[in-house]
């Protein structure tokens, strides 16, 4: 009876550590998925910020490719405004000397004109001086039409002060764009800072999310397992219920032998026991319920417990059976003599 009791002890602890192991899986199945939802969902959160920092990444980007070319044609008008300073300075001093000049051949044309009024107030046959005067009269006309052209030239002269100014302002907004350009580029070099940050977040969410895939991959699989092992709990314990009956069944028939072989040998307080012991394996054994009846009837006197086993052995024994007459006649016989009911 105790190695019975052991045993189903045994399978009733299996199945409870079987239900505990379903439970436990389950719970952290169901807590893996929860996590890598809350991964998922950080995830999207991140990536409309990373997007937006890309944008406005290749925003930026043109718009400092941009300043660079405008900083570049400055760059250029600079050099063409420094080319045009170096030509025009040699000309406005060779406008100034041509100016002195140009005072000095028209005082000389003023004392020319006075000479020739005397000289031809004072001697008209001076023909000869008069040509050379015209035509140093012509020369200095030549001359003054070169001044004029030079004059023409050195007006140009007025226009170097607006090229200074003009240049001067093309200074300022070329330092302007440089600090803008270096106020970017730091800015950038913030945004690229940033970015590389979100990457290194995303490859590490990325990292995490495969990890808990795998980790939920594998809680699913044990989980599969897990209920396959469940859906067999049932063909296990009806197969171990039909092994525990085989089991009571070959006990009960191993002590009921033991029975019988002590009887045999004229051992009835040790048959009895056997016989004991088979009832309380099998109560419904009918067999064991007559041999105690006949043991205690006819070896060790105790018409009560003769006449209880017998009335069970009536109880379940069949119509046929041999015994049963003689049974009845025991039963009618005693307890008519102890003065109490008839067997039916």
């Amino acid at each position: 009876m105790s190695k019975l009791k052991l045993k189903t002890i045994v399978v009733g602890v299996a199945i409870l550590v079987a239900c505990i192991g379903i439970i436990f899986f389950a719970y952290k199945s169901k807590n893996l998925t929860k996590r890598v939802q809350d991964l998922s969902k950080q995830l999207e959160d991140i990536n409309p910020g990373y997007q937006r920092l890309s944008q406005e990444s290749v925003t930026l980007k043109n718009e400092n490719a941009q300043l660079l070319k405008e900083n570049e044609a400055v760059k250029v008008d600079r050099e063409n405004l420094m080319t045009q300073i170096k030509t025009l300075l040699p000309e406005r001093s060779k406008a100034v000397e041509l100016a002195i000049s140009l005072e000095k051949i028209n005082k000389d044309l003023a004392a020319l004109a006075k000479e020739k009024n005397e000289l031809q107030g004072s001697n008209l046959s001076q023909k000869d001086e008069i040509s050379r005067l015209q035509a140093a009269q012509k020369d200095l006309i030549a001359k003054w039409n070169t001044l004029k052209v030079s004059c023409d030239k050195a007006e140009a002269t007025v226009k170097i002060k607006d090229l200074n100014k003009k240049f001067g302002d093309l200074q300022k907004e070329k330092t302007a764009i440089q600090n803008s350009a270096k106020r970017q580029e730091s800015e950038f070099d913030q945004i690229r800072q940033q970015k590389t940050k979100l990457e290194l977040e995303n490859t590490s969410l990325k990292l995490q999310l495969k990890d808990c895939k795998d980790k939920l991959a594998e809680a699913l699989k044990k989980n599969k397992m897990m209920w396959d092992e469940v859906q067999n709990v049932p063909k296990k314990i009806a197969e171990l219920a039909r092994q525990n009956k085989l089991l009571i069944a070959e006990t009960a028939q191993m002590h009921y032998n033991l029975g019988i072989f002590y009887s045999k040998n004229k051992q009835y307080d040790r048959a009895a026991i056997e016989f004991e012991k088979v009832v309380e394996i099998d109560p419904n054994h009918a067999y064991a319920h007559f041999n105690l009846g006949y043991i205690y009837a006819e070896y060790l006197v105790n018409r009560q417990k003769a006449s209880k086993h017998f009335r069970y052995y009536l109880s379940l024994a069949k119509g046929d059976d041999k015994d049963i007459d003689w049974v009845k006649k025991y039963l009618l016989t005693w307890e008519a003599y102890d003065g109490k009911q008839r067997v039916q």
